[in-house]
């Protein structure tokens, strides 16, 4: 009797957590190191099986150098099953909104604050690195505001109005006119924009990587996604690290969001090799990341996701982790917890189970310990 208390109990609490809307903030602890920089790396759809994959299957798996772990909840304001809107929405306004809504509140549709916006204010700089489009709708949820996270042009137009330091990714298509070969019917060449604006513009990964930016810079190498991780000739730990090194410069610290995107995309594809090539390219990143705060304490590395993908589970392999085969329950979401890895100052607000929301909440606390939501 007593485990099936335990169980409905447990159900309960999960389903209550969903069902809570954005409930009155909690106050972060009194005391808690404040990080000058944040990095944050979000896999895409990486669940805890995913993780699993990796270190089981890959020696010096980054994962294993995280001194604080917990889980997040991962619903949406209006749905138990999230998709990346919401997801990333809730880690980077601290508020859950609707599915398919970029950072607009899910009653009013008023903007909520990203925490790109708050570090614009303390004057921070701030950057992103994908392998989707830079207005896919991660990357979006952290400068942009729209109802549908399918309004691409209007992503890319809101990007070019923030202040944002670095946008590295693809999505060349939704800021050039198809008159030049790009996607717009407005005729608006945004690369224009951001270039009257005093950005750099970089069309591919041996420009940028062979000319040491000194200034704000867009870097986009393909039309929409970038190529798959075994079909660059660049991981995603190259471009992390010139990231890094232009933010680093910068004197009142900086907030960095990495995205692995296409580890979602195999969990959809059912596709075990490029969810593993994914996931590896993706630790390339984690590692570049934590190799930084190592060097500079000042650095909080925080490694989450959105939610998961696939309902993937290991279900048979080797001892050593050679030749895992993996299993598939669905080509969509689910709602199953996320992991949370934390290194550096702070780190250790980021155990035990939490809302996907409080992820948000408390960065947002460790830029500005008195903001209010």
């Amino acid at each position: 009797m007593r485990k099936y208390f335990l169980f409905f109990f447990f159900i309960f609490v999960f389903l209550e957590s969903c069902t809570s809307g954005n409930p009155a903030p909690e106050s972060p602890a009194p005391g808690s190191p404040i990080p000058k920089n944040i990095i944050i790396l979000i896999g895409d759809g990486m669940g805890a099986n995913y993780v699993s994959t990796s270190v089981l299957s890959m020696k010096n798996d980054p994962f294993r150098k995280f001194t604080t772990t917990g889980f997040s909840v991962t619903c949406s304001a209006d749905n138990l099953v999230t998709d990346s809107a919401p997801g990333a929405t809730a880690i980077a306004t601290g508020y859950r909104t609707n599915n398919r809504t970029i950072s607009e509140d899910p009653w009013s549709d008023k903007p909520l604050t990203t925490i790109f916006e708050l570090a614009e204010k303390l004057n921070k700089a701030s950057g992103i690195v994908v392998t989707s489009s830079i207005t896919h709708a991660t990357p979006a949820a952290f400068v942009a505001h729209v109802k549908n996270r399918n309004d691409e042009f209007d992503i890319a137009e809101q990007e070019t109005e923030r202040k944002t330091d670095l946008f590295i990714g693809g999505g060349i298509k939704f800021f050039t006119p198809k008159s030049v070969g790009g996607g717009r019917d407005d005729g608006v060449n945004l690369i224009s924009k951001v270039k009257s604006n005093g950005y750099d513009y970089y069309s591919s990964y041996e420009k940028l990587k062979n000319s040491k930016p000194g200034k704000k810079f867009y870097a986009l190498f393909d039309k929409e996604r970038l190529p798959k991780a075994t079909e660059r000739n660049y991981t995603l730990s190259d471009l992390t690290k010139i990231a890094l090194d232009y933010l680093s410069k910068q004197p009142n610290g900086f907030i960095l969001m990495i995205e692995g995107s296409q580890v979602d995309w195999a969990g959809h594809q059912n596709d075990q090799a490029y969810l593993l090539s994914e996931m590896a390219d993706f630790n390339t990143a984690i590692n570049a990341a934590l190799d930084f705060g190592e060097k500079n304490k000042e650095t909080l590395v925080i490694v989450t996701a959105d939610h998961e993908t696939g309902g993937m589970s290991i279900i048979d392999g080797n001892l050593d982790g050679s030749d895992l085969k993996l299993d598939f329950s669905t080509k969509h979401h689910t709602a199953d917890m996320v992991p949370i890895f934390a290194k550096g100052p702070g780190e250790k607000e980021f155990s035990g189970i939490m809302d996907n929301y409080m992820i948000g909440r408390k960065l947002f606390w460790m830029l500005d310990s008195n903001y209010s939501f």
